[in-house]
């Protein structure tokens, strides 16, 4: 029998619905489309063959959700550009990626697979 490489499967899920995350999962706050693109060359990177759960938030509203989303996330990945405040104190330190000028997703990337324990 001949065995086949595979690649993992991306989960998007967006407000109102919410799943439980596979062992991989970021929670995206805010980011544009070109940052959601970038996030998405970089997941085929550096998880290419693992199940991947991603939470996008982009709305107001839905705190509750966004709660949820985060603390089934094991990355959070924000532009705090047009974010409320609170959103960020929402977030435990150890999670909150912070996408920038000078922070682009390629280098959270980077410091996400240098602290890699997947």
């Amino acid at each position: 029998m001949k065995m086949f490489d595979t690649l993992g499967m991306v989960t998007l899920v967006t407000p109102p619905s919410m799943m439980n995350s596979e062992k991989i999962s970021f929670t995206l706050i805010n980011l544009k489309e070109k940052e959601k693109n970038h996030f998405a060359k970089q997941l085929n990177k550096v998880f290419p063959n693992d199940n991947v759960t991603v939470y996008l938030y982009n709305a107001t509203g839905q705190t509750g959700w966004l709660k949820q989303a985060i603390s089934k996330s094991k990355y959070v990945m924000l532009d705090r550009t047009d974010a409320p405040v609170w959103i960020e104190e929402l977030v435990p330190e150890n999670k909150l990626y912070l996408v920038t000028k000078d922070q682009t997703i390629e280098n959270t990337f980077e410091n996400i697979n240098k602290g890699k324990k997947i």
